[in-house]
C-alpha cells in the first residue's frame, strides 16, 4: 500500500530509496547534496567525514543502477576535500562546491574533470566556505558563502557577477546559510541555518520575505539545511535538527512535514544484508524495525525533479536518498466509493 501525505488536492506519494552507507560504489558517504539529470540519471555529492574520508560524487539511476564515481577525497585538481554542493547547467555538465578549497570545480556529464575556479577571500568573487549551489533561469551561478553569510552569482565560467548578503539576524540578514534554489522567475530562496528560516530574495539581492523560526510546530524550523521549490511554487524546507521536510505554499503557510518513509531496504542494501548473516541476525532482534529504519536521519539536502514531478531527499546519516512522487490533482478513492 502506498505511503501518501495529503493536503487538500496535493499528495506526496513515497516511491521507494536509493543507497546505503558505503565507501564507494553501490552507496554513498554521508549524501548531502543532489542534482537529477535526464532519463532518471543522479549525482549525488558524499560528503564523508574527518574518519570516513569517503568524498565523491557518484552518478546513479533512480532504478538503483549505479553507473561511476568521480572526484574523490584530495586537494589536487578534480577532488575534493569537504564536498558541499552539486549542481547541473544545462548541457549537464556537473558543478562542485568544496568548502575546505574555497573553490568550483566542473566536471563533464561522464565525470571527466573540465576546470576549477574560485579562491579564499572576503572580496568580491571570493569564498569563505561555499556551500550551496545553484543555477538561475539565465544559466549563471548563484553560490551561498556560509562563512561569511553573503550570496554571489557568477557566470557559469567563473566570473564575478553581483553579491549580497551580511551576516545578522534581520530579515534581510543571513547567518551560516547552507542550501539554495531559484524558482522560475530568478528568486533566490536560501536555508538560513542559524536563523532557523528560509530566506526568499529577487535576483538582485532584495528581500522578499521569509519563511519559519526557531521551534519544531508547524511552521517552524530548526537548522534548515537545503530548500527546493516546485514548479507549483511549493516549498520543501530541509529541517535539519527536527529530522524532518518542511513543506510550504507559495505564500509560506505550512502545508506538510515529510519524515521518512523508507519501511524496506533498498536494492543495495538488501545484497549486503543478504550476504551478511551476523547483519541478519542483528535486524531480528532490533523491535520496531521498519518504524525506526524509515525515518530521515539528519537529512542535509534536496533537489524537485520537475520534469517527474518527483523530490529527492538526501537522508545523510542513513547514506541513501528517498524519493517522493507529487501529485498536484490528487483524489482520495475512498471519496469516491
Amino acid at each position: 500500500m502506498a505511503i501518501e501525505t495529503v493536503v487538500g488536492n496535493r499528495a506526496w506519494i513515497y516511491s521507494h530509496n536509493i543507497g546505503r552507507n558505503a565507501a564507494a560504489g553501490t552507496g554513498f558517504s554521508m549524501p548531502i547534496a543532489v542534482a537529477p539529470a535526464k532519463d532518471g540519471v543522479l549525482f549525488v555529492a558524499s560528503r564523508g567525514s574527518d574518519t570516513n574520508p569517503n568524498q565523491r560524487v557518484s552518478k546513479v539511476t533512480l532504478d538503483q543502477e549505479f553507473i561511476h564515481e568521480f572526484g574523490r577525497v584530495g586537494e589536487e585538481q578534480g577532488n575534493h576535500v569537504f564536498l558541499t554542493g552539486v549542481a547541473l547547467d544545462r548541457d549537464e555538465n556537473v558543478y562542485t562546491t568544496d568548502e575546505w578549497l574555497n573553490r568550483v570545480s566542473v566536471f563533464d556529464n561522464a565525470g571527466n574533470f573540465l576546470h576549477s575556479w574560485g579562491e579564499a577571500g572576503e572580496g568580491e568573487g571570493q569564498f569563505s566556505g561555499p556551500s550551496g549551489l545553484a543555477f538561475d533561469k539565465d544559466e549563471n551561478l548563484v553560490i551561498v558563502n556560509s562563512l561569511n553569510s553573503r550570496v554571489q552569482t557568477f557566470t557559469k565560467e567563473g566570473k564575478f557577477l553581483s553579491g549580497f548578503g551580511t551576516k545578522g539576524s534581520g530579515e534581510d540578514e543571513l547567518d551560516m546559510p547552507w542550501g539554495i534554489t531559484t524558482d522560475d522567475d530568478g528568486n533566490i530562496f536560501v536555508a538560513d541555518w542559524n536563523n532557523h528560516r528560509i530566506q526568499k530574495f529577487s535576483a538582485g539581492g532584495a528581500h522578499l520575505g521569509s519563511i519559519g523560526h526557531g521551534g519544531a510546530g508547524p511552521g517552524n524550523l530548526r537548522h534548515p539545511s537545503g530548500v527546493a521549490v516546485d514548479g507549483d511554487g511549493d516549498v520543501y524546507a530541509v529541517d535539519w535538527m527536527n529530522q524532518r521536510v518542511a513543506i510550504f505554499n507559495s505564500d509560506g503557510m505550512p502545508l506538510a512535514f515529510l519524515r521518512g518513509d523508507a519501511v524496506e531496504v533498498s536494492k543495495w542494501g538488501q545484497m549486503s544484508i543478504e550476504a551478511n548473516p551476523d547483519m541478519q541476525r542483528r535486524r531480528r532482534q532490533v523491535s520496531n524495525l521498519d518504524e525506526q529504519q524509515a525515518r530521515f536521519r539528519m537529512p542535509v539536502g534536496c533537489a524537485f525533479d520537475r520534469a517527474a514531478n518527483r523530490l529527492i531527499v538526501c537522508d545523510s546519516q542513513r547514506g541513501r536518498l528517498q524519493i517522493y512522487d507529487k501529485e498536484t490533482n490528487y483524489a482520495d478513492p475512498q471519496a469516491n466509493l
